[in-house]
């Protein structure tokens, strides 16, 4: 790509929000219209995609920077760097967008439902109980919460638990106050661990529905082969993501241990939550196909089969795997 071939005209160039927490960029190639920042297919390269004329094409960012001449320390060099740095949030970035609020704040820029919600205040109010009948543990599943939840009980037990874990941590005479403060921190954190552990499931339910056509393939060879490395690489991400949930269900395990230190906690819940994030979001797609599965042979099984295996080779082959997880951190 060189300058001559993009067309910049003066209405092209949108108006520059002035906060420092957009991608306000200032040369006018970013001011083209339809243009924005993505992974280039099938490649861990991020690329500027933008309309050239009747086409669409795209280019590595680093390009742009040599071609356009852009100092990586000056403005428009250090947003490109935080463009990279944002795409592990958001699947894409558009010139005049808002810098995601992860990068920002540490805040989670994405929004969950109202049943994780409840479902995170229940699991923490819920250990709180568990602890003061001296069995504590993590209750997250919603069925078992309801039905655990719907005892009169309860909530007595949960008061004489917080003003036992007051009385433990030293607080004052407002301590059941800070210890529901300290708790509503938490919980405003692990809500979105819920929220993915929710998604994650259907990566769950792709892995079984891999199991069923390889019943319904098995004396299929070509088939049953692809089936079977499909489900040995999908064991991969399911074990990544299982670790990832541990790792933050070990961390908040102890309701004691989680308010000693709310500040590490949170960091923990945090830093696993923008990694489950980060995975999930490439596999929307193959989460929206597995929905219609019909779990019968034919032409759409074939396609499906065939759509998981070639998602799964780009992702999760060793090389792909270790180029991905380098890109993370």
């Amino acid at each position: 790509m060189s300058t001559t071939t993009i067309d910049i005209a003066d209405s092209d160039v949108p108006k520059r929000p002035s906060s420092s927490t957009h991608f306000a960029f200032r040369h006018r190639v970013f001011g083209i219209k339809g243009s924005y920042f993505a992974y280039m297919r099938q490649s861990t390269v991020v690329g500027f995609h933008l309309p050239l004329g009747d086409m669409f094409g795209v280019a590595p960012i680093n390009r742009i920077q040599e071609e356009f001449r852009l100092d990586p320390d000056g403005h428009d060099g250090r947003l490109l760097q935080t463009v990279t740095r944002g795409l592990r949030y958001v699947r894409e970035i558009r010139p005049g967008d808002s810098i995601p609020s992860e990068i920002l704040d540490g805040t989670a820029s994405w929004s969950v439902e109202a049943k994780h919600h409840e479902v995170a205040g229940n699991r923490l109010y819920l250990q709180v109980w568990s602890r003061t009948k001296g069995e504590e543990r993590v209750i997250a599943a919603p069925h078992v919460q309801e039905q655990i939840a719907h005892d009169p009980s309860i909530r007595r037990i949960i008061n004489d638990g917080l003003w036992a874990l007051a009385a433990e941590l030293g607080y004052g005479e407002d301590g059941v106050k800070e210890v529901e403060f300290q708790i509503e921190r938490v919980r405003r954190e692990i809500v979105f661990i819920e929220a993915l552990r929710d998604r994650s499931a259907y990566v769950m339910e792709i892995a079984a529905g891999l199991d069923r056509y390889n019943k319904l393939y098995g004396n299929v060879r070509d088939v049953e082969a692809k089936i079977g490395r499909a489900r040995a690489l999908i064991r991969i991400p399911l074990e990544r993501l299982n670790n990832k949930f541990a790792e933050v269900d070990a961390r908040t395990g102890s309701i004691l241990r989680l308010l000693r230190d709310v500040d590490a906690t949170i960091s923990l819940i945090r830093g696993n939550r923008d990694d489950l994030h980060f995975d999930l979001l490439a596999w929307s797609g193959l989460i929206e196909s597995w929905k219609n599965a019909g779990y019968e042979c034919g032409e759409a099984a074939l396609a499906l089969i065939g759509e998981t295996y070639k998602f799964l080779a780009a992702h999760y082959s060793t090389a792909s795997a270790q180029t991905r997880t380098g890109r993370m951190h």
